[in-house]
């Protein structure tokens, strides 16, 4: 029961992270779960937490890798092979070298094996947290594709480097030669076991659906135990179990490319699911180190082979180090790559400066040191396990704070507000773009099916523009079209052109609306100005109408007030109306209900050809705004962040014609 409680108030903990994130944006959600998590060891509960750290990495380890890999974007991977590798290689191995070392000369009390182990640890940037940067700073294009492939490689490299390091302390026996021997088979037996156990997992899931079980409950619970048995499995044969899981989680975002209305549905159920997951899995990491403070903390201070301030200063020390070798690696690699032509260092020390600030570290490194063992093969204590893992904690404190204080002041002065409004113009021009696309592709067949897909785009180009002026002038539009029509209503009954009981009930109805949003009293006093009411009456009791003539009498109104209307807005595009899209979208409206009242037969056949018709346009609206998000997203106007929530938005809307069509 208390680890049942115990496990409730973390979860609670995560979302009120998040809550007072919201509160406090300046603060990273990190940081304050790890605070949260030290205020929870303060509360009077009878469960104390014992981690394991085989079932540690499993737990956190394995997910988080899998679903890295299932995001990864391939054609960027490929594209930009030579820097990511050396950085999610090259760098990684470096500073393993590097910073072991330089670790055991810092603090004897730490063995050069476990060094390495921290080192080791230290390596890794966090994906999570990368992602959360280029929420608050707009970092280069480029320069943010590259860090979003290095944290997806660089934890495999420095995560198998820990687990060399880890078991090099533990038994203590270390062969480079037959390290770098072993490093080679079981990495790639990962690779080989993750792929292999990936196609074996395909093979069982099309035999479930050839049986005809397409229950999404049932393949979501496949997927989601997928990285557990890889990782296991893997670990059971002797090999590497986090590039397994890396290159199962890659196999699956190709499989994912074969759409079908089955795929479709379990995808739209597996994002959500997954980002839960990973949601939570995130928070608890850093809780757990919150949780594991307070200990580890009070084992430090107490300590007397090191100072309490001196410690702290380590902490900065040893980031200002992993910070350093990185700038100096960025910059050799800039310096070797060309990318900048000869001349003013200030672009090439500015560029390396943000890739070096931008690496941040995070979730893999904690969980590393989280994981070390507890005792050796002889039984001792593992050697400065609590001080390792505070010396992590601190570096990535010390990393967030940089990343979050000191970018924004060398990115220049633009505020988040500017980047969302840069983020917004570009989906507008997306939409814009779409509509565009869908005009030009227009005929007399599907005009009716295209005028009313248009009319979403605009209506959610509409939503995006937060602009009150706009709204007034939309307003102000709307306005104009309900005095044109009563216009053109009373001129007809003027002419004796429409049934005057018909012309009476149409007035009411625009009189109304307009008194509703004037609150002009001559409106709601005269419903229906017509001076010779004597004849008007007279004419209103010889009306006789059957429904079927009324209804027809109506539409005749409504059509002749509709072309009254199109004519009027036409007018004022010719006229140079400052918002042009407003008057385009109720054209584009008004055109849709006049093709409505005017179809026949011979138009648009029967109601299922229409939705047919529908559906294709539909089909070619969403391939368009798809192509315009990949453009927008490679030529920097678009975040990764809102290139998926577009395509997220995409994927319900295919979900639901498929939904339509089936």
């Amino acid at each position: 029961m208390e680890l049942f409680e115990f496990i409730l108030l973390m979860l609670a903990a995560v979302s009120l992270s998040n809550l007072v994130n919201r509160f406090i944006p300046s603060v990273s959600v990190p940081i304050i779960q790890i605070v949260l998590g030290m205020l929870i060891t303060w509360l009077p509960l009878h469960y104390e937490l014992k981690l394991n750290p085989e079932l540690f990495m499993l737990l956190f380890i394995a997910p988080l890798l899998f679903n890295d890999g299932r995001h990864a974007d391939k054609e960027t991977l490929w594209k930009l092979k030579k820097p990511i590798l050396l950085l999610a290689l090259g760098l990684v191995f470096v500073t393993v070298g590097v910073m072991g070392y330089f670790l055991n000369w810092l603090l004897p009390v730490i063995p050069l094996a476990a060094s390495f182990a921290l080192a080791a640890a230290l390596a890794p940037t966090d994906a999570v947290a990368v992602g959360a940067l280029e929420q608050k700073v707009k970092i280069p294009h480029q320069t943010m594709q590259i860090l979003e492939g290095e944290s997806l490689i660089n934890d495999a490299s420095g995560l198998v480097s820990f687990q060399f390091a880890v078991a090099a302390m533990v038994t203590g026996v270390f062969s480079f030669k037959s390290a770098s021997i072993s490093f080679i088979s079981i990495s790639l037996g990962g690779v080989v076991l993750g792929l292999l156990l990936t196609f074996v997992k395909y093979g069982v899931v099309n035999w479930l659906r050839r049986l005809g079980m397409e229950n999404v409950t049932l393949h979501m619970l496949i997927e989601i135990l997928t990285p557990f048995a890889i990782f296991m499995a893997a670990e059971e044969l002797g090999v590497n179990g986090i590039l397994a899981v890396v290159a199962a989680g890659i196999a699956h975002s190709i499989g994912y490319k074969k759409m079908n209305p089955e795929v479709a549905k379990l995808r739209v159920v597996s994002k959500s699911t997954w980002s839960v997951i990973i949601f939570v899995l995130n928070g608890l990491v850093f809780l757990l180190l919150g949780t594991q403070l307070p200990d580890i903390i009070q084992t430090i201070w107490s300590s007397a082979e090191i100072g309490n301030l001196k410690v702290v200063m380590y902490t900065l020390l040893l980031t200002s180090a992993v910070l350093g070798l990185r700038f100096i690696w960025a910059l050799l690699m800039d310096i070797s790559e060309g990318t900048l032509p000869r001349g003013p260092w200030q672009p090439r020390f500015k560029k390396a400066l943000i890739l070096s600030l931008s690496g941040v570290r995070g979730t893999i490194t904690l969980a590393s040191t989280l994981s070390l063992p507890f005792f050796l093969h002889d039984g001792t204590a593992f050697p400065a396990r609590d001080l390792i893992i505070f010396l992590a904690a601190g570096v990535i404190l010390w990393t967030l704070l940089a990343s979050n204080y000191l970018l924004p002041l060398l990115l220049g002065k633009e505020t988040q507000t500017e980047q969302e409004e840069e983020e917004i113009q570009a989906k507008i021009e997306i939409l814009r773009n779409v509509v565009t696309g869908l005009n030009e592709l227009t005929t007399d067949q599907n005009r009716l099916a295209t005028a009313q897909i248009i009319n979403t785009y605009t209506s959610r180009i509409r939503t995006l523009r937060k602009d009150e002026t706009k709204d007034k002038v939309q307003r102000s539009l709307g306005l104009s079209v309900l005095k044109w029509e009563r216009e053109n209503t009373l001129l007809a009954l003027k002419k004796k052109e429409v049934n005057p009981y018909t012309a009476y009930r149409y007035l009411s109805k625009i009189n109304q609306l307009l008194f509703t949003h004037t609150r002009d009293a001559s409106y709601k006093k005269e419903l229906f100005p017509v001076k010779e009411w004597v004849e008007l009456f007279g004419n209103l009791q010889q009306v006789r109408l059957s429904f079927r003539e009324r209804r027809a009498e109506l539409t005749k109104l409504r059509i002749r007030n509709i072309t009254y209307v199109i004519e009027k807005l036409n007018g004022l595009l010719a006229e140079g109306e400052p918002d042009m899209e407003s008057v385009s979208s109720l054209i584009l409206q008004y055109e849709r209900r006049l093709l409505y009242l005017t179809r026949d037969e011979s138009d648009t056949g029967n109601r299922k050809e229409f939705d047919t018709s529908m559906q294709e346009v539909a089909r070619v609206g969403i391939q368009l705004e798809r192509d315009n998000i990949q453009s927008m997203f490679e030529t920097g106007r678009l975040s990764r962040q809102g290139m998926k929530e577009m395509k997220r938005d995409i994927l319900f809307m295919e979900h639901d014609l498929r939904e339509e069509t089936s």
